[in-house]
């Protein structure tokens, strides 16, 4: 099977594939196994979600933008 992308969907997929340590190939087929495992179960699409390494980070949020996140 060959699957064709549009330049800017190639684009960000060897993106999210560098940022995962994963090959293009690897991320596609992770990403729609993902995606066929979510179908089946009933689950939602989990898109957006990261590991950021902090257990704490979201009982935080309040003190991190406090802190100044995001400015310039």
């Amino acid at each position: 099977m060959s699957l064709y992308l549009p330049e800017d969907l190639k684009q960000r997929v060897a993106q999210a594939a560098r940022v995962h340590g994963m090959s293009e190939d690897e991320y596609m087929r992770d990403a729609i196994r993902r995606t066929l495992d979510d179908e089946a179960t009933g689950q939602p699409p989990r898109w957006g979600l990261f590991d950021s390494g902090e257990p704490t980070l979201a009982s935080r949020t309040d003190e991190i933008l406090a802190e100044g996140f995001g400015e310039r």
